[in-house]
């Protein structure tokens, strides 16, 4: 039987510097699993047009969610601006798997 997790999810939409754009998606790319206290790091992802770069991660607090997006993410030299979405699963979306 899968275990589904269901802590929040956070999608943080970011804008970086484009003078320091391969360096600072270099220093996204690099934080560790659990960069900061309650927090599951999944991934970053490339995106296009107004946002250049997104970060999809879990917590189970949202105060420990708002100081990783300030006190990492937004530390990170060339980020300019970082704008958190959260998300909900939506129920009955997992299917069990024999």
């Amino acid at each position: 039987m899968e275990v589904i997790d269901l802590m929040p999810e956070y999608l943080v939409l970011l804008k970086l510097d484009k003078a320091k754009l391969l360096e600072t998606v270099d220093s996204l790319r690099n934080l560790p699993r659990n960069p900061s206290s309650g927090v599951n790091l999944d991934y970053t992802m490339n995106i296009f047009g107004t946002w250049h770069l997104a970060v999809w991660f879990k917590s189970d607090k949202s105060a420990e969610a708002i100081d990783f997006i300030n006190e990492k993410i937004g530390q990170i030299p060339g980020v300019v601006e970082a704008f958190p979405v959260a998300t909900f699963p939506h129920k009955g979306s997992h299917k069990e798997h024999e």
